[in-house]
């Protein structure tokens, strides 16, 4: 699903089975439990409403079966790009209250990656096991 229909074409052409469709995640266009999985991939830290966060998590929970899980991954932090907002565990909490929650922290942050991949693919795996210095949040939600 995307918001914006220019970017559909091209998806459709490469993943000619995944049922793609433009829409709004505040009015996800499919009936009630309808999934296993829900995704979310940094949807929520480009959004700076809070009302409007606080719809589309209504909606992922609304579209999951009672025994699905939401599959969340998006940064908590990123200080380079006003136009973002990175979301904590206690963000991802209040908009998914009463639920289950995993959290790991992935992904080197992305400006320390380009400096130093190109250098040592180790070295940088060596970075991001460490911890601190990963910018996302992999998080499994369950209700």
């Amino acid at each position: 699903m995307d918001l914006l229909f220019n970017r559909l074409p091209e998806a459709n052409h490469k993943l000619p089975l995944a049922g793609l469709s433009c829409a709004d995640g505040q009015h996800l266009p499919f009936p009630a439990a309808s999934f296993d999985f829900v995704l979310q991939y940094t949807a929520f830290s480009s959004v700076l409403d809070p009302a409007i966060k606080n719809q589309m998590a209504t909606e992922m929970l609304r579209v999951l079966k009672p025994q699905g899980i939401i599959i969340w991954y998006d940064f908590w932090l990123n200080p380079g790009n006003p136009q973002t907002r990175g979301i904590r565990p206690a963000e991802i909490r209040q908009l998914f209250p009463g639920c289950t929650y995993y959290f790991h922290k992935i992904t080197l942050a992305p400006p320390l990656a380009r400096r130093v991949v190109p250098v040592s693919w180790g070295f940088a795996t060596f970075l991001e096991s460490l911890k601190f210095l990963n910018s996302h949040y992999l998080t499994i939600i369950t209700k």
